[in-house]
């Protein structure tokens, strides 16, 4: 009886490709540390302020990050793997309960599970044929090993925020955005950053600039759920202003960005999509500049 010895990955293999997958849960990790240290964020938790939010905080916010370690190393894992869809649904729904038992029951990390999960996965995939880790290869895995089962086989529950949006407004969310592959991210989000970087070289002005951009441009169902379609289009309207006046390349944008945080905060708006998508941003620039080369 044979045995296909030579073909069995060996131990030097898959020490590499742990070493990769652990790269990928510290540039996840990396990622959501960054989107929370950006200072003045509107409605958003930074380490100065809590923003629209009375029910956490910074500490529940690091407390969350910590309980994620392992969770994104895991998921490109599995992609790597050609694991089946439920076990990487199975996978989120256990380490969301794990989150949740780190933050006493708050939900401060569910669209990064989702999220940062199925582009990790994707990241998997790409290495398993063996193809260059840019935005456009790990998003065109999302789109064609996952987007049926997203948009057909994932249950959506009556209940939550999102269907309800849904339902009254015609307000998509964390779902459509996976399964179409972050088009907003890999057509506004992205570029933006990379561009705003290359001018002022500063992370801080690149970061802020996309966030920005990406409230000026999405249907946040955070916002609608707050504040209903006109509070979205009033923050929308802002985050353009802001822009249009010269974005962080006008010498007082800080000051122009508390005034939209003070706004933001009196209306108890909290643009959370928009926060989640500056994470999967921050995550694709870090695994492009890293990862520059088939793996």
């Amino acid at each position: 009886m044979s045995v296909n010895i030579l073909l069995a990955p060996t131990s030097e293999t898959l020490s590499a490709k742990q070493a990769i997958w652990q790269q990928i849960d510290d540039f996840a990790l990396d990622a959501l540390y960054d989107e929370l240290n950006l200072e003045n964020k509107p409605g958003l938790v930074c380490l100065s302020g809590n923003g629209s939010h009375s029910d956490m905080n910074y500490d529940t916010f690091i407390a969350s990050i910590t309980s994620l370690r392992g969770y994104f190393a895991t998921l490109s894992e599995f992609g790597y793997e050609n694991r089946e869809f439920d076990d990487l649904k199975n996978r989120g729904i256990y380490q969301e309960k794990k989150m949740r038992k780190a933050t006493n029951n708050i939900n401060t990390h569910k669209g990064a599970i989702f999220n940062l999960g199925f582009a990790s996965a994707a990241i998997g995939k790409c290495v398993q044929d063996n193809k260059p880790l840019s935005t456009q290869n790990i998003c065109e895995q999302v789109v064609n090993n996952w987007q049926y089962d997203l948009t057909h086989r994932l249950e959506r529950k009556k209940d939550s925020h999102g269907q309800q949006m849904y339902k009254k407004h015609g307000v998509t969310g964390a779902i459509e955005m996976v399964s179409d592959g972050f088009q907003i991210i890999q057509n506004v989000a992205l570029p933006c950053f990379y561009r705003t970087f290359y001018r002022t070289q500063d992370f801080e002005k690149a970061a802020m600039q996309t966030l920005m951009t990406l409230i000026s441009v999405l249907s946040d169902t955070n916002l609608v759920w707050r504040g209903g379609m006109t509070d979205l289009q009033n923050a929308q309207t802002m985050a353009k202003q802001f822009l249009q006046a010269g974005g962080v390349h006008q010498p007082s944008w800080r000051q122009a960005v508390s005034t939209v945080n003070q706004y933001f905060i009196h209306r108890n708006l909290s643009p959370g999509g928009s926060a989640d998508l500056l994470a999967v941003t921050i995550f694709f620039y870090k695994v492009e500049n890293e990862f520059n080369n088939p793996v």
